[in-house]
């Protein structure tokens, strides 16, 4: 007996896009965190990137993709943006974005934000409740390490 091969696989990726819907469903809607570091836009200025954030994931209706984008602050009043697309590889249980963050510089006469860096975030899904995200962020801008961190969890 023959087996076509597109059709077993047609199953196949049913059956795992079955499998991955409630996590998926999972992974939509409100999150927020906090996190770690710092970095210097202009000499003698330090802002703490992602010190405390807020994010929504959705599917965009223009781009049939899923998205995370929100907002940060630091307590010293610096805020800033983030968007990102969620990439469909890793487990059913995880996914992973990667995305770039802004900050609006008090100091350029635009309401548009510069761009500050690109950031990495996974979340975790179905290990706990509720589900869990944690994260890195890069700078272009000189840092005392380059890098920071953040976590976070679903809210809604």
């Amino acid at each position: 007996m023959r087996i076509n091969r597109k059709l077993v696989l047609g199953v196949l990726a049913a059956a795992l896009l079955l499998g991955a819907t409630p996590a998926f469903a999972q992974l939509l809607g409100t999150w927020e965190g906090t996190g770690t570091g710092n970095c210097y836009p202009h000499s003698g200025m330090v802002i703490y990137p992602w010190s405390v954030w807020k994010g929504e994931v959705y599917v965009s209706e223009d781009e049939d993709i899923t998205i995370f984008e929100g907002e940060w602050y630091d307590e010293l009043g610096n805020h800033g943006t983030f968007k990102g697309k969620v990439l469909p590889i890793g487990t059913p249980n995880e996914r992973f974005c990667r995305g770039k963050w802004t900050w609006y510089d008090p100091t350029v006469n635009t309401v548009e934000p510069v761009y500050g860096g690109d950031f990495e975030m996974t979340f975790y899904l179905a290990e706990t409740d509720p589900p869990y995200c944690k994260g890195i962020w890069k700078t272009h801008w000189l840092s005392t390490s380059a890098r920071g961190a953040m976590k976070g969890k679903k809210v809604d």
